[in-house]
């Protein structure tokens, strides 16, 4: 059975702490709706390596038509995103001028976040504009100023069963979107 996204409402962890200390590590994570850990199909050629981690070895080449199983994954924070408050959200606690440290996406709008000494496993951000312009218009309370500087990596078992892992944002595979193949359905019977 594949591992699918958590509900972000179902353990929302909030917890009093500095900023995280980079780079931030957050594990077990598949970072956009409908990321689902299961049987993937590699787009392109992809290296898998025995670790995430700096010190890590070539394991394996895969080619195009490969096949994988997703197993889980961790986001590694380099330089957190920032938003920056353009006008008060009191619902939140936040006001013009406050800043929010962004850290692993959850999918639906949530995200890891800092701000005011707290962090925030799932917190929804969907007041901030992120396409670059200012937020003027009351469909948005907040602006991206720094995307930051994120990347995900995936532990995968090979088709000979040796686990590896795999640098997500230089793959591209087919079964990573539990949606896609709803959205594709759904087109072709409108």
């Amino acid at each position: 059975m594949p591992l699918l996204c958590q509900d972000p409402l179902e353990h929302v962890e909030s917890k009093a702490m500095p900023a995280p200390t980079l780079p931030y590590v957050d594990r077990d994570v598949c970072p956009f709706e409908g990321c689902v850990y299961r049987e993937w199909t590699a787009r392109k050629s992809a290296l898998v390596y025995d670790t995430w981690e700096k010190k890590r070895t070539r394991i394996a080449r895969l080619a195009a038509g490969d096949r994988v199983t997703g197993i889980t994954g961790v986001v590694i924070t380099f330089r957190p995103g920032v938003i920056r408050m353009d006008r008060d959200l009191p619902e939140e606690g936040l006001n013009r001028g406050d800043t929010i440290l962004t850290y692993s996406y959850r999918g639906e709008g949530f995200s890891a976040v800092w701000f005011k000494g707290r962090y925030h496993s799932e917190f929804d951000i969907t007041f901030a504009r992120s396409d670059g312009k200012v937020c003027n218009d009351a469909s948005c309370s907040a602006t991206y100023i720094d995307m930051g500087m994120k990347s995900w990596w995936a532990q995968v078992k090979l088709q000979s069963g040796r686990i590896g892992w795999i640098e997500m944002d230089k793959a591209e595979f087919d079964g990573l979107d539990q949606l896609a193949r709803l959205i594709a359905t759904t087109a072709v019977g409108a």
